[in-house]
């Protein structure tokens, strides 16, 4: 008789370990009755016997297994306090809330999943603790929000630069969105913020007393062809390096529009609307036509929510207003990156500006030949015709035409080559200086230091 209760204890104890189900947490002290918890885990047959309280029948093949007071015993609910019992298996998937059947308990002692996890600590408080994390929903941690006004000091101590009012507007319709991550509220049509929005976010609370800390942060989000004129505000694909930023002739006025480049493929800026929310509405237009069905809802849904915040705060999605029109008409030279530059310039002495010595189709020729020269000697004859044209550049500058060294700084800038990085940087501080622009020339300085060919361009 014992010989047959000791094998179906096996029987029943090798039922167990074939079971594919996942093992109950509570083990063999489970008090769950529903049938759906009993259905997706399994629990080990009974190990234990209680002394004096149990007794055994054994009738032949028949067990029954009698309890004193077993009517008070079911009636009787477990402890509000949740026992780990550990089973070994590859996946502890258990959730810690409980059945149906419990939800009361929990309802009346409104305790949450922090407090369950407290109580269980004086079981276990290793690995409650780590259950705890596997169950809590991921969140961003984000620091204490900062006033506007410090934000707007700690920008213009970092960057050197006034961001204008839809700067603002736009992290708080973000905001909007995603409460507790407003940088990456726009996620889902591969739209983050950085630069300046790391201020608000509070990624960067207070203002350096360090200098060198402070030229770290004006190459923070700043692309490889991004000049000193624009600053990066939004992130994009990194396939092409599509980004958008606010284009500013001079770093103390505001900035005349919205443009966007694409790192990957050339240093061309395209102006796009005069604030962001009409660069994100071009953006998203643009991105309906590409997406399929799938993709399609969610755009449309945040498209509306842009129109709905732009309409409610009075900010206009107009590309071509007439501030970037007025602005259009002071253009003195197109340069190779198409945005063009804005001089001081008075069309009756023609003082300001005179062209280069050079045709932009000549220049970018003597560009290519000194960046695929593959020797010193090779490089040394474009190199001859390239400074010709930065002697009569800078023969300009001394007679009052600073635009024209602005220009060809910016053409060396653009094409990015390499190994005229340093003639770029001598043009343009003529250029900045005489045309008292420091914060530009300082900006410059600090991205020639760190000057990055990629996306992830964070210095934080």
């Amino acid at each position: 008789m014992w010989f047959r209760m000791s094998s179906d204890k096996d029987t029943q104890l090798q039922a167990y370990e074939d079971d594919s189900r996942v093992p109950c947490q509570y083990g063999d002290k489970c008090y769950q009755k529903n049938p759906q918890h009993h259905s997706k885990y399994k629990h080990p047959p009974k190990q234990k016997t209680v002394e004096k309280e149990t007794e055994k029948i054994i009738t032949g093949e028949k067990r029954t297994y009698p309890f004193k007071n077993c009517k008070k015993a079911q009636s009787k609910s477990p402890e509000k306090k949740f026992q780990k019992t550990h089973q070994p298996s590859e996946k502890n998937v258990h959730n810690l809330s409980p059945s149906p059947e419990r939800t009361n308990v929990l309802e009346d002692n409104k305790k949450n999943d922090n407090e369950i996890c407290s109580e269980k600590a004086e079981t276990s408080n290793k690995e409650i603790s780590n259950n705890c994390d596997a169950h809590k929903p991921t969140e961003y941690n984000a620091t204490e929000n900062i006033s506007i006004a410090d934000a707007k000091k700690i920008i213009m101590d970092l960057f050197l630069v006034e961001m204008p009012e839809d700067f603002f507007q736009f992290y708080k319709f973000c905001k909007s969105i995603l409460k507790d991550n407003p940088l990456l509220a726009c996620k889902s049509v591969c739209l983050k913020l950085v630069g300046p929005y790391d201020v608000l976010d509070g990624k960067i609370k207070n203002m350096l007393s360090s200098e060198d800390e402070k030229e770290k942060y004006l190459a923070h989000w700043r692309y490889y062809y991004d000049l000193p004129e624009f600053q990066t505000i939004v992130k994009c694909n990194d396939k092409e390096g599509l980004h958008f930023g606010y284009w500013r002739d001079d770093a103390v006025e505001k900035p005349v529009f919205v443009a966007k480049n694409r790192a990957n493929v050339n240093g061309v800026f395209e102006p796009v609307a005069e604030n962001i929310f009409g660069a994100i509405d071009v953006y998203l237009k643009n991105k309906l036509t590409l997406a399929n069905p799938f993709e399609k809802t969610s755009i449309m849904r945040l498209h509306s929510q842009l129109k709905n915040f732009a309409e409610q705060h009075s900010i206009t999605l107009e590309k071509n207003t007439a501030n970037m029109r007025a602005r259009e008409k002071r253009v003195v030279a197109r340069t190779l990156h198409k945005a063009g530059i804005v001089v001081p310039y008075d069309k009756k002495t023609q003082l300001g500006y005179r062209d280069l010595a050079a045709t932009d189709n000549n220049l970018q020729k003597t560009l290519k030949e000194i960046e695929k020269a593959s020797t010193t000697e090779e490089r040394k004859i474009p190199l001859a015709k390239l400074d010709e044209i930065m002697r009569l550049a800078t023969i300009a500058a001394d007679e009052c035409d600073f635009g024209t060294c602005l220009e060809l700084g910016h053409d060396l800038f653009s094409t990015g080559g390499i190994h005229v990085q340093t003639r770029a940087l001598q043009m343009l501080s003529i250029a900045y200086i005489h045309l008292k622009r420091p914060q530009l020339l300082k900006i410059l300085k600090a991205h020639l230091k760190n000057r990055k060919k990629e996306c992830e361009l964070s210095v934080i």
